[in-house]
């Protein structure tokens, strides 16, 4: 985990007794500030009740007060906590008015004296992206809890021997436990390239916590429960006349995107912003300067992005490059390459724990890398917008549905109905026979074992309502993925990724009280962010309909990955797939890229070098 922490570590251990036995400060040499801190060396094999392994990446209050674990001066509760909670100053001066007594300038001693003071509760009241552990000596149990979106990481793996958890699955082989695949959904990630969809992960008995859910243990009893403390609720009904509220709506929009990027600026780091060209990652660097200009902020902010070679039709990075002039930000680009991404592909692998739907993850790890780079260890990216403004193009097949339905026919979206109609029809048809069609036409698709389909199960993501399906892709679908993309990549090089659309619950909570019909209008999705930020973003980028996302020369990397000694002496050895015919697909794909589902391929691919890594 040094990686996720590269500023400080510490360890705590506890006896059958719930007493403290060793605490540890390491290399760092921190004994000044947790007195009585033995060292690593001192430290001998004991049958340990508990114990907490931290690292630390310094952003607020980045001197040595930030130590973790951190207690209280009773030493009765003890906590490990990454992210952050944006409102901490607001929760201290109210906290403190009831009589708590603050030793730092922490967000984690506000997080630990908010659960002393309002106990579980506390989650209600913080804002912020986190992924926490409280052990609580005198209600002998251990409190965890993620954020309500999932953006940080929590994982955990449970037996008779004992419970563990981690910031990333790899850290649990050093908990000596056998990492074997889980064949649903391995079999899912395979057939239908999802992953974060559910608690389960590619590993057997390895979960994730889900956003917006707590998880509790009876130190005692080993009593182990894990519960939902949030969940966001939508509105279904139809809205006929949208225009009516849309002043209203836009102007409310506009407030919190306003108050949202206050929170999020706060740092002791520099901070920076990911740049794509494209109207999200474009708000919050206009919202970025906007607030640096009110706060009289002479410093020059920095802006990365991964461009494509020149005369890529994909290329966005005149849009980037204009957003950044605008913004007064100095621009700064990295452009891998294919001799990068097969050098760096088995890295990737291990950076994301488990295999990636695409090729583009690459490019999001460069940039990353570039950003590390260039001395800055927080960004702000645009995650998340599409999942809450309706910014997908399917998003216009789930708005014709429920037009139709409503005889309000979306005549803008009629330019969709073709895909919504196959859509559909995959629906209706069932994801088994479909695939059994799919194989018919794409033969890249019997190398995978006949079993693969059976165990994947049923697609299940056809959504005639626009807020029912964007629910869906923001808590089980893309979002999570990209959240976690967003997370290792920025992790791997030490740099602290901030999602604000993702994790600011007033705007989630607002925006999916919104009808969905009203935020497609005119044939133009986000049509409500396009309009509550256009103060902010230059007319040509807000009036952009494209989408492109981390782009990447797909074909090209692929075929020269495929081309490699790395992948050229692998065997294809696994159950999941038919040896005889990936080694076709793949002199297929070699020959003619553009006949074959790249896609698929790859997935093939990155899973046979996962399972080299890992199991």
């Amino acid at each position: 985990m040094r990686h996720r922490g590269p500023d400080d570590e510490g360890l705590l251990f506890l006896d059958q007794n719930g007493q403290i036995s060793e605490v540890f400060s390491g290399e760092f040499g921190m004994q000044d500030f947790l007195s009585g801190a033995s060292h690593f060396s001192q430290i001998q094999e004991k049958n340990m009740l508990a114990g907490f392994l931290h690292r630390r990446l310094a952003i607020i209050a980045p001197e040595n007060e930030g130590h973790q674990p951190i207690s209280d001066p009773e030493r009765k509760v003890w906590l490990t906590f990454n992210g952050e909670i944006y409102n901490y100053m607001s929760l201290r001066e109210e906290l403190k008015k009831s009589g708590c007594l603050f030793r730092t300038r922490t967000d984690s001693e506000v997080l630990l004296q908010a659960y002393k003071t309002w106990g579980e509760n506390c989650l209600s009241r913080l804002d912020g992206m986190w992924s926490f552990a409280i052990l609580d000596l005198e209600k002998r149990k251990l409190f965890a809890s993620v954020d309500r979106t999932g953006v940080k990481p929590f994982y955990y793996f449970k037996n008779e021997k004992g419970f563990c958890f981690a910031s990333e699955i790899k850290a649990f082989k050093d908990f000596g436990i056998d990492l074997r695949e889980n064949p649903k959904t391995v079999s899912r990630y395979l057939a239908f390239g999802q992953s974060d969809e559910s608690e389960e992960t590619m590993f057997n008995d390895i979960f994730r916590l889900g956003a917006g859910r707590l998880l509790k243990i009876d130190l005692d009893s080993q009593d182990f429960k894990v519960e939902t403390y949030h969940e966001w609720e939508i509105e279904k009904g139809f809205d006929f006349q949208p225009q009516l509220k849309e002043n209203e709506r836009v102007e409310t929009i506009q407030n919190l995107l306003l108050e949202m990027i206050g929170l999020r600026l706060q740092s002791d780091v520099p901070l920076g912003v990911c740049l794509s060209g494209g109207i999200d990652s474009s708000t919050i660097a206009g919202l970025m300067a906007n607030a640096d200009q009110l706060a009289k902020n002479t410093g020059i902010r920095k802006a990365f992005m991964a461009v494509l070679p020149a005369g890529s039709p994909f290329d966005e990075s005149h849009f980037a490059r204009k957003m950044a002039q605008r913004s007064g930000f100095e621009f700064f680009t990295t452009q891998p390459n294919q001799t990068d991404f097969v050098a760096s592909f088995r890295d990737l692998i291990y950076t994301q724990d488990e295999p990636s739907p695409g090729l583009n993850a690459f490019s999001q790890y460069e940039v990353f890398k570039k950003v590390a780079g260039e001395g800055v260890r927080v960004t702000l990216d645009g995650q998340g917008a599409d999942e809450i403004f309706a910014g997908y193009p399917r998003h216009h097949e789930s708005n014709l549905f429920e037009g139709v339905v409503n005889s309000a026919v979306p005549w803008s979206s009629l330019n969709f109905a073709k895909e919504a109609g196959i859509n559909y029809l995959r629906f209706i048809i069932g994801t088994q026979n479909y695939l059994k069609i799919l194989q018919r036409f794409k033969p890249e698709y019997s190398s995978l074992d006949p079993r693969v389909f059976e165990w994947a199960g049923e697609k299940n993501n056809f959504f005639q309502d626009v807020n029912q399906g964007l629910k869906h892709e923001f808590s089980h679908s893309s979002l999570p993925f990209l959240l976690k993309a967003a997370d290792r990549n920025s992790m791997r090089w030490s740099v602290e990724s901030r999602m604000p659309f993702a994790d600011f619950s007033p705007l989630v909570q607002y925006l999916f009280e919104i009808p969905g019909s009203a935020k497609i209008q005119n044939g133009y999705t986000k049509s409500l962010l396009r309009k509550a930020a256009q103060a902010f973003v230059p007319q040509e980028i807000m009036n952009r309909t494209d989408k492109v996302g981390f782009a990447a020369p797909n074909f090209q990397w692929l075929a020269a990955l495929l081309s490699s000694e790395q992948i050229q002496s692998k065997k294809n050895d696994s159950e999941f797939i038919d040896s005889k015919s990936f080694e076709s697909a793949k002199r297929k794909f070699l020959h003619n890229p553009q006949a074959s589902d790249y896609q698929l391929i790859w997935r093939i691919v990155s899973f046979l070098e996962w399972k080299s890594v890992f199991c």
